[in-house]
């Protein structure tokens, strides 16, 4: 995938893709968010078991690194506002 393909690409198509979910696992998160549209989806992976939030930051580390998004580095040692905050920012860039 070419990088600029990758910047057009939304954190839970880069999951599947990258074979970290499943497809069918995106879609039931998908619409769990269209009913809870200020939870992201990453936040509701996490909250439905499908991820660990450990699993979640290093698939994030790797959309930041293939993306070429500017966010502050990611660690796995990272609290939950920091995920929320790292989340949002991801959000706003799509």
């Amino acid at each position: 995938m070419e990088n600029n393909e990758i910047k057009d690409v939304k954190v839970g198509e880069f999951l599947v893709r990258n074979g970290i979910i499943t497809q069918r696992q995106l879609n039931d998160s998908l619409l769990l968010q269209k009913d809870n549209p200020e939870r992201l989806i990453g936040e509701i992976l996490v909250t439905q078991g499908i991820l660990t939030k450990e699993e979640l930051i290093m698939a994030l580390e790797l959309f930041l690194m293939v993306s070429d998004t500017q966010v502050m580095h990611v660690d796995e040692w990272l609290d939950q506002d920091e995920v929320d905050m790292l989340m949002e920012k991801i959000k706003e860039q799509q």
